[in-house]
């Protein structure tokens, strides 16, 4: 579950989180408008990894599974908490 210690960015309608799990990082992303929540299924070794990994999923999940065509920066800004 959570650990209290991670790091988050908005892709469009979508949030990801990245958190610490034991000995690993997980991406999650959580999308409000379709009330759903993905774990990738990947394990990374370093947030900085799975921080690289979102965008990917992010986009897949928008433009692939929901056919949207919301437009957003490739960028992420990532606040940690």
């Amino acid at each position: 579950m959570t650990s209290g210690h991670g790091y988050k960015a908005k892709f469009d309608y979508v949030e990801l989180l990245v958190e610490r799990r034991d000995d690993h990082w997980r991406l999650i992303l959580t999308d409000m408008k379709h009330g759903e929540t993905v774990e990738h299924d990947e394990r990374f070794e370093t947030p900085a990894k799975a921080q690289e990994a979102a965008v990917t999923l992010a986009r897949r999940h928008i433009y692939e599974q929901h056919n949207d065509t919301l437009l957003a920066r490739s960028t992420l800004s990532w606040t940690e908490y």
